[in-house]
């Protein structure tokens, strides 16, 4: 694999963490009764999707496991605090050549990251802000990994298969990298399956994604835990580690 392919790889894994902490606003506290007394939805679309949306607003760790076809697998797991628009996020990605080691830190608009030769022993630091376009990364609507920040967005179909089992299919041409990237007509029904457990948290999102251009087929498992968890603190590393990220790592973002 040719060096700035692979590191293009290694920034769609790395850039990928910055939707895990979810788009859905917490709801305020006036609202939360009215919320709570209306009646609970029993079809498998409107109750698939409100899990989403808790998920999504809840603090949580995450694992992902994705088989990438010809570009290799990556193994990932973090944690994310969507009050506080933190995560941090260890992967390895494994091609058929070489390991790169990826670590990652979001906390606001501020990305953090190390990725095995891509970066030094201090970790690169990235401004959000001035970036005009994660979606050219391959990334969903919201950048996230799991695929789980833009989920609501795409949903075409949700059938219940079980209990707390769903499966269904995806429309990704909702995502803006797939519309202006002329996607296959095949991206417009992506299977998916997912479990949702008593709580009505997801804990676990499978997409399988067909090839599209010159992209392999993919598929990618999701797997979320600890929700509402008290214990996960995510910091800034310290400023004596950091250096600012070159010119490079913004071009390719344009």
């Amino acid at each position: 694999m040719r060096a700035d392919r692979l590191a293009a790889v290694a920034l769609v894994a790395v850039l990928g963490l910055t939707g895990c902490t979810g788009s859905a606003e917490p709801a305020s506290p006036g609202s939360a009764a009215p919320a709570s007394a209306a009646p609970a939805a029993t079809d498998p679309a409107s109750v698939f999707r409100a899990a989403v949306a808790k998920t999504n607003q809840s603090t949580m760790s995450f694992t992902i496991d994705s088989d990438l076809g010809t570009l290799g697998t990556m193994h990932g797991e973090g944690a994310a605090d969507p009050k506080q628009k933190a995560t941090a996020y260890q992967a390895e990605l494994l091609t058929t050549d070489r390991k790169i080691d990826i670590a990652a830190v979001l906390v606001g608009p501020d990305l953090y990251l190390k990725v095995t030769g891509l970066t030094t022993d201090r970790w690169a630091h990235l401004d959000l802000g001035k970036v005009k376009s994660l979606s050219k990364l391959g990334l969903d609507a919201t950048g996230s990994p799991t695929g789980l920040g833009s989920i609501g967005d795409e949903i075409v179909t949700v059938t219940r298969t079980g209990p707390g089992a769903f499966s269904g299919t995806l429309d990704k041409t909702r995502n803006p990298l797939t519309a202006s990237a002329g996607a296959s007509e095949a991206l417009k029904s992506v299977p998916f399956e997912a479990k949702v457990n008593a709580g009505g948290y997801v804990t676990e999102l499978v997409t399988h994604t067909p090839p599209v251009g010159t992209a392999p087929a993919s598929t990618t498992t999701a797997a979320f835990a600890d929700f509402g968890s008290k214990t996960i603190t995510i910091n800034r590393p310290d400023s004596a580690t950091v250096e600012q990220a070159p010119d490079s790592f913004y071009d390719a973002l344009q």
